[in-house]
């Protein structure tokens, strides 16, 4: 419980010095929030540090493949101004990218498996989807603040 508010403070006070809008800091305020993800999730499903050890290197190369699937269908087109055999080649190329990623799920939920037990792999999508929620909190909490007394 101590450890989770310790991220999170951790998490405001760099995302609060090291936002988003300054010049020349964006890769560094990237940085820094990857960092504090990966306590956040570390500790949440409560990895060992062997387990996380094997667990980082192989979820990172999950996301690398996940984001050069979808960097693959780049929607170039305007929908509304498609022809119906357009639009279905788009759907179909969607949908195909959908199965895409599912089958990427499950190839590294398989490898993920002989690291953690299934129960922790249960939980990530949860962790993952808390730690956005908190940032995005945040960054409207901030942007608010910004707004109102500029």
């Amino acid at each position: 419980m101590y450890k989770t508010a310790f991220l999170i403070t951790g998490f405001l006070i760099c995302v609060s010095q090291f936002g988003f809008t300054q010049p020349g800091r964006t890769a560094d305020a990237e940085e820094r929030i990857e960092a504090i993800r990966v306590a956040y999730i570390t500790d949440r499903l409560r990895l060992t540090p062997e387990e996380s050890q094997q667990f980082w290197p192989v979820f990172n190369q999950f996301e690398d493949d996940q984001k050069k699937l979808r960097n693959s269908f780049k929607n170039k087109k305007d929908i509304p101004n498609m022809s119906d055999a357009e639009a279905e080649e788009f759907v179909k190329m969607h949908l195909d990218l959908e199965q895409k990623e599912l089958d990427l799920k499950r190839t590294y939920f398989e490898k993920l498996k002989k690291i953690l037990p299934p129960r922790k792999l249960a939980m990530l999508g949860m962790a993952e989807r808390q730690f956005k929620a908190k940032l995005l909190e945040h960054l409207r909490e901030r942007r608010a603040g910004r707004r109102f007394g500029e």
